[in-house]
């Protein structure tokens, strides 16, 4: 089978998580890929549609197509895969948008297929089409280092002793803005704290905010956003509570679980989902709430030892990308295959 792997770019985190990472696994099943970054010019667009004739199947990932757009790529499609792990069819800022919500509702009925992130997402698509599944966002554990540390007879051996703690984000320019929800409950932690923050960009952060906390950027990239989380000992995930950030699949924190450290979330979305209060990691919501977990983790390595274990076990068991691959290819494939 020849599959096509459609999105805007392939360095986008979504189209990374949701499509090139499975690309192992289609090779081993004997079928090949291609991978085809939409034009910005809408003539070369129409020839790239034109194109996908010669596939057997179309897997488009996060985008929303012009009604001709659309009608074009539904000829030349044999199947339709549509996947979607963000809230595309709102704003930024929840609002409701009628002309996304009118290009979402044709993809969902135009597609043989929907895979949503979560069941928020779901729900949503649900109202335009019954050919839906749901898989999550998954995180390929080959691609991550050792843990650092490890328990035997629930002993922490190993904890790496890092003074000051590291307090890091990793994220883009779209949602650097909800650090500063966050920032002056870490100035309260100057002296004992350093923050780390990996992103395309840093504009809408108001490092002000963190008073006399050392900070540092690191720009991110594909080849380098794992290795320069590595020295994390607490990852952050603060998020407003509205409709389009309920549509976000948790893939931060899947990040922050899958490098063995506690993942500090709003309960938002996947988030209340995915972590279990204390456990496999913090929510968080207020700032007394946020106050009182970076207490009682920046106070004890042997806490960020225990919860972090506890998500990386729910990571490799649950949310691991060969978890979801059978599933994933079953998704994509055509049904004779």
């Amino acid at each position: 089978m020849r599959i096509a792997l459609v999105g805007q770019r392939r360095d986008r985190p979504s189209f990374r998580f949701r499509a090139l990472q499975y690309l192992p696994y289609l090779e081993e099943a004997g079928h090949t890929a291609a991978i085809v970054e939409l034009a910005g010019n809408p003539i070369s667009r129409f020839i790239q549609y034109g194109a996908l004739r010669r596939f057997d199947s179309v897997f488009i990932q996060q985008r929303l197509f012009h009604p001709w757009e659309l009608a074009y790529l539904r000829r030349s499609a044999k199947r339709l895969v549509f996947d979607v792990d963000d809230a595309i069819m709102r704003q930024s800022n929840g609002a409701p948008d009628s002309r996304r919500m009118a290009r979402f509702r044709a993809m969902c009925r135009a597609a043989d297929l929907v895979i949503c992130g979560n069941e928020f997402l779901a729900d949503e698509a649900r109202a335009h089409t019954s050919r839906i599944v749901l898989i999550p966002t998954t995180i390929e554990l080959r691609r991550y280092p050792p843990l650092r540390h490890s328990i035997v007879n629930d002993a922490p051996l190993d904890i790496p002793v890092n003074t000051p703690v590291t307090i890091g984000w990793t994220g883009s320019r779209s949602t650097s803005r909800y650090l500063n929800e966050i920032f002056p409950t870490l100035a309260e932690f100057a002296g004992r704290i350093r923050v780390k923050l990996i992103s395309d960009d840093l504009s809408g952060c108001n490092l002000g905010l963190l008073g006399d906390v050392p900070h540092e950027f690191v720009p991110w990239s594909p080849e380098t956003e794992i290795a320069a989380a590595t020295d994390f000992d607490i990852g952050v995930m603060p998020l407003p509570d509205q409709e389009f950030t309920r549509g976000k699949c948790g893939c931060k924190a899947l990040q922050y679980m899958a490098l063995g450290i506690p993942a500090v979330c709003s309960p938002v979305g996947m988030n209340r989902d995915l972590i279990q209060h204390g456990e496999n990691g913090y929510l968080a919501h207020t700032p007394q709430e946020w106050r009182e977990v970076f207490e009682e983790l920046v106070s004890s390595e042997e806490t960020r030892c225990r919860v972090g274990l506890a998500g990386y076990k729910v990571v490799s068991e649950q949310f691991a990308a060969e978890v979801w691959a059978t599933p994933w290819l079953q998704a994509t494939l055509p049904a004779d295959h």
